[in-house]
């Protein structure tokens, strides 16, 4: 729903999202510490990500604590919720099969948006709360498309992480296919780049599904790429922005940003720099849009909320250990772990030329939540199968006794037993 929907209560500011997670908020605690469900290093990162923002707000004197308390509450809220409630295969089915609903009409309203040529939905809302009109943004001619959300960079991310999701959920490409032409309607360089590399990702795995080292495979070459940049390129995060990008114009910019925002990032990395003091009134690019989510958190809570949220997301999807058995036994949750780890690492990806709020913070929260709680399945399925592999290592040594005893024995058993019958 789109976030120009506010109201106030007790004074404080409530979008429709934040309302919903603060009535499951209190319930979902109590579903999450239920017995029989295990927490894990994601939860710790998470529950790190909050205590560090607050603990940075305190710190600083140009920041809201109301702005820093809807930020939790938005991230770590929709994960605790999403971790609580989506955990096993039922659960999950729900959630795509309403998910498909919402990303149909999301996609309708945005095909509305181009075939008006005027901001709809966001300007109908927003005429109905009493705010000013969106102006409109356009490239190579034609309108981006806004759809529910407060910009189009932030619709084609949804694009793409619902793609993603749908592209291992479904057996047909029809959703996949309809969040394409969503994305292509927002027409915004990081989502489109990202959506092509999430449709590269898919088929390789779908090609390479018989090689259990294709991921191994795959991590090796994107490294051997990364140090290769690194390596070769004076300013290798700028290189890749520059370069990756589908308007050279947009991707120049945001190198200028990055550079301009590591000279802040360093005069407060602990703790951060500031929001509303951000850069002095004569610097344009201090005063221009940060297009990154990772600076962004840098900027306002310091480069160890970085490092948390980074590992949050990492954890989610980390394991060790075998479960081939249970992977070959239910391929659909097999195909949703992979679905959702991709997922959040193009969430990752993403936010290195996108900046996250309102929707898309929450959703980045529930897609991390959705996959620890896939992890903890995945784990608890292993426990289980513990019992089943020492009985059937038990029947097996009994099966192998028995052929050893001779025949001789066998007979002489069988002479005693119908001797003593009646």
């Amino acid at each position: 729903m789109p976030s120009s929907m506010t109201i106030f209560l007790a004074g404080i500011k409530f979008i429709p999202a934040r309302i919903v997670i603060c009535l499951l908020l209190i319930p979902a605690f109590f579903e999450l510490f239920r017995r029989g469900r295990r927490l894990g290093a994601t939860d710790f990162f998470v529950c790190a990500v909050s205590v560090w923002m607050l603990a940075a707000i305190s710190q600083s004197a140009d920041q809201s604590w109301s702005s820093t308390v809807a930020l939790v509450l938005e991230f770590c809220g929709g994960y605790i919720v999403a971790r609580a409630y989506f955990f096993g295969r039922p659960a999950l089915q729900t959630f795509v099969r309403v998910f498909k609903v919402i990303v149909v009409a999301i996609v309708v309203l945005a095909a509305i948006d181009h075939l008006t040529q005027q901001i709809v939905t966001i300007n109908t809302i927003g005429a109905l709360w009493g705010l000013p009109n969106e102006h409109p943004e356009y490239r190579y001619g034609m309108l981006r498309a806004f759809s529910t959300f407060p910009h189009p960079i932030l619709y084609g991310t949804f694009c793409v992480i619902a793609g993603a999701i749908f592209l291992y959920s479904e057996r047909t490409f029809l959703y996949g296919g309809l969040c394409f032409l969503g994305c292509l309607m927002a027409m915004s360089s990081g989502p489109l780049m990202s959506f092509m590399i999430v449709i590269a990702i898919y088929c390789y795995d779908c090609a390479m599904q018989r090689y259990p080292w294709r991921w191994q495979a795959l991590m090796a070459s994107l490294a051997a790429f990364l140090v290769a940049v690194f390596v070769v390129a004076n300013k290798p995060i700028s290189w890749m922005i520059a370069n990756l990008t589908l308007d050279p114009a947009t991707g120049y910019f945001r190198v200028a940003t990055w550079d301009n925002a590591f000279q802040y990032i360093g005069l407060s990395p602990l703790f951060g720099y500031g929001f509303a003091a951000y850069a002095a009134e004569d610097d344009f690019f201090g005063r221009a849009s940060v297009d990154s989510v990772w600076l962004v958190l840098a900027l306002r809570f310091g480069v160890p909320l970085v490092i948390f949220v980074i590992l949050a997301s990492i954890t989610s999807f980390c394991w060790s250990g075998g479960g081939v058995s249970v992977r070959r036994n239910d391929t659909y949750m097999n195909n949703m772990r992979t679905g959702f780890t991709l997922v959040v690492v193009m969430f990752m990806f993403i936010g290195i030329t996108v900046h996250y709020w309102n929707n898309v913070w929450i959703f980045w929260g529930i897609c991390i939540g959705i996959r620890a709680s896939l992890q903890e399945e995945y784990f608890r399925s292993q426990r289980s199968l513990v019992p089943d592999r020492r009985s059937k290592a038990r029947a097996l040594r009994f099966g192998q006794a028995a052929r050893r005893v001779s025949p001789q024995a066998a007979g002489h058993q069988v002479q005693r037993s119908d001797r003593y019958s009646p």
